[in-house]
């Protein structure tokens, strides 16, 4: 529950942000957004697929070259 409640905060926070900073140009969160309004599309599907699969990614390599840089840490910790 607290993880879908800070993604949640966060998720909203950079929707407002962009929101009121873009102007007249359309950011992600933006374009998001209104593809949703409109009803969920594939290319909206893709788009949190590869945002999700991008951000895993990035999370995974991190784990790793953090484990393989210390290595004696137990696995445990």
């Amino acid at each position: 529950m607290s993880g879908f409640l800070l993604s949640f905060t966060f998720s909203f926070d950079d929707f407002i942000i962009a929101f009121f900073v873009a102007g007249s140009k359309t950011t992600l969160p933006i374009y998001v957004f209104s593809s949703i309004r409109r009803g969920i599309t594939p290319e909206t599907n893709v788009i949190a697929t590869t945002v999700l699969a991008v951000s895993l990614t990035l999370l995974i390599t991190a784990q790793f070259l953090l484990r393989t840089r210390n290595p004696k840490t137990p696995a445990g910790r």
